[in-house]
């Protein structure tokens, strides 16, 4: 399964990558700090992003 375009701009922005993992499972990577962040679907990814974009968008305005 390959990582949707819209969603690897939307990390890279915050300063964050994607690696896949088992069972369709993904790591964010904090391209900064190189830390590494639980396994998630992208499923949870998108409603992660959803929610930071959200409050960006509010914080613009």
């Amino acid at each position: 399964m390959s990582i949707p375009a819209d969603i690897q701009s939307s990390l890279y922005y915050y300063d964050l990558t994607l690696v896949q993992r088992e069972n369709n499972l993904y790591c964010l990577i904090d391209l900064k700090t190189g830390e590494w962040y639980e396994k998630m679907t992208i499923y949870y990814i998108q409603r992660l992003l959803d929610v930071w974009n959200t409050k960006r968008k509010n914080i613009c305005i």
